[in-house]
């Protein structure tokens, strides 16, 4: 079951029940700068554990909105090395060492993640050389891709590579929760790999492209972009393969088209759940669905 919860605020910082796990998004949004919808990140939380799930443009601000002091979240993972997935990374990392946090932080991403943060720590060495004398500020640690387990393999985060495209890395995540299953797509076009780790899943968080007749016809560019990405007849065939409990459709690529109309294509030709994901919508997964912050769904 499926419950929808109006408020205008969660805090995180609350004690969840161990058999809960809950997904706040941070942003929603896609490389186009949208005050509603800031860069894309997902922050998880289980019992003391707060991971995030890419960090895009303004997710500290976000994580500053919940009053999230950033002490727990030891562990980010990074879906692929596009700009609006990592451009928040630095601002999270001197942010939260500000804020003297006492852990440093695992940063788990593609092959190219190393180099990265390598150049991160070089840009901002002046700075961290003022501030912190002795060194004592929180760390990055940068690492590749790997399966990761907390508290005692109850909770499990696969990463699996999907299909972007031109991008030779990019990678999607599944989350294991006991005899529960969130999927996290990354920014992929039509991908079995996705498929084979969504099927059944209790949340399928799932990128979506869609464009007007006439838009995609008269732009060369946009119809490239279109093609690293899923479009809506192919989310279709996606949703009736997997049958997931609830859809969310997030870093939505919309050109001439609103939600609503996607919402339409679909309901048309699959009957299962699917909404829009907003900033700040808050998602319990435990015996039943529980959404906070969505706006007026049907």
């Amino acid at each position: 079951m499926i419950k929808y919860i109006f408020i205008l605020l969660i805090f995180l910082n609350n004690v969840y029940a161990s058999d809960i796990i809950n997904i706040t998004f941070l942003g929603t949004g896609t490389p186009r700068p949208d005050i509603n919808k800031l860069g894309p990140s997902i922050l998880l939380k289980y019992k003391k554990n707060e991971i995030l799930f890419d960090v895009g443009r303004g997710a500290t601000l976000r994580l500053g909105q919940l009053d999230n002091n950033y002490s727990n979240i030891n562990d980010i993972f990074i879906s692929h090395m596009h700009f609006d997935h990592i451009v928040g990374l630095a601002d999270f990392w001197l942010t939260s060492s500000l804020w003297q946090k006492k852990t440093d932080t695992n940063i788990y991403g593609p092959k190219y993640i190393k180099n990265f943060c390598k150049q991160l720590k070089k840009m901002y060495k002046k700075d961290l050389e003022y501030r912190y004398k002795k060194g004592n500020y929180s760390k990055i640690n940068c690492l590749y891709h790997k399966v990761v387990s907390k508290d005692k393999n109850q909770l499990k985060i696969t990463p699996f590579e999907n299909d972007h495209g031109h991008v030779d890395e990019s990678y999607g995540f599944r989350i294991d929760f006991g005899s529960k299953k969130i999927v996290y797509s990354g920014d992929t076009t039509y991908s079995k790999d996705v498929i084979s780790n969504s099927k059944n899943a209790d949340i399928l968080i799932h990128e979506v492209i869609a464009a007007s007749k006439k838009i995609y016809n008269n732009n060369k560019k946009l119809r490239k972009v279109v093609s690293s990405h899923t479009d809506v007849n192919q989310l279709i065939e996606i949703l009736k393969t997997c049958k997931p409990k609830l859809t969310i459709l997030n870093h939505a690529l919309l050109f001439g088209v609103s939600e609503n109309d996607v919402l339409s294509l679909i309901e048309r030709e699959y009957k299962g759940k699917v909404i829009f994901a907003k900033d700040l919508m808050s998602i319990d997964l435990g015996e039943e669905i529980n959404i906070f912050n969505t706006g007026n769904y049907k």
